[in-house]
């Protein structure tokens, strides 16, 4: 299936997604160093950790809804980005960085017309418009699954036995199982809800194991 627009990222988006990455980046470090000012190797855990979680969650979303012909960018939620700092001070952290925004570019006449211009139908029924809702939402949470599942081996594996690489490898594996188990809860704006509404049984294969698996670490229980 070709791609309508671009992948590539723009410059408002490239902003955007760098202001989110390093406000979450000196949040989380305030929130898993010690008090005062976080050191370097605190700061790079964070920002490994969050780089991996936010940055390429938000990009699947990206690329997935790009492959299904919709326009795709990133854009920060400025306010949001200051309730986190705020938030991290105050000792925990509930982030709403920002969104990939997504809609049908009515401008592109690729999708109307065939390889020599004659006009061709395109389905746009309820149906089809839902699993692409589907796949585009499930894209987020299933990359950090990957990624849980990634530092899960790298820790297990004795590759890093201690030190920087350790913490990058904790902190990689508690935020992506996090924001995989907090995304799939069926709620609100949360990828979970469009994945329910797309298919029921597919958020309980994926949904629940994640959300149940997320739960004691979210709650301080040291499973690895």
């Amino acid at each position: 299936m070709p791609m309508s627009h671009s992948s590539r990222i723009g410059r408002t988006e490239l902003l955007d997604l760098s202001l989110s990455l390093a406000v979450l980046a000196f949040a989380f470090s305030i929130i898993i160093g010690e008090s005062g000012v976080p050191g370097a190797d605190i700061f790079f855990i964070s920002a490994m950790g969050v780089g991996s979680g936010f940055l390429l969650h938000e990009m699947a979303h990206k690329f997935v809804a790009q492959r299904y012909g919709y326009w795709a960018e990133y854009r920060a939620n400025r306010m949001g980005l200051v309730f986190i700092i705020a938030m991290a001070f105050m000792g925990f952290i509930f982030a709403v960085p920002g969104a990939v925004m997504i809609r049908k570019d009515p401008y592109d006449l690729s999708r109307f017309t065939g390889p020599r211009g004659d006009a061709i139908p395109v389905d746009r029924t309820e149906t089809k418009a839902g699993r692409e809702e589907l796949w585009i939402a499930l894209a987020g949470p299933m990359t950090n699954i990957v990624l849980t599942v990634f530092f899960f081996s790298l820790i297990k594996s004795g590759i890093v036995a201690g030190g920087l690489l350790m913490g990058v490898a904790y902190f990689g594996f508690f935020i992506n199982l996090i924001l995989a188990g907090f995304n799939m809860i069926p709620i609100g704006p949360l990828d979970g809800a469009k994945i329910f509404r797309g298919s029921r049984l597919v958020w309980a294969i994926v949904g629940i194991p994640t959300i149940l698996a997320a739960l004691p670490v979210f709650f301080g229980v040291r499973i690895i």
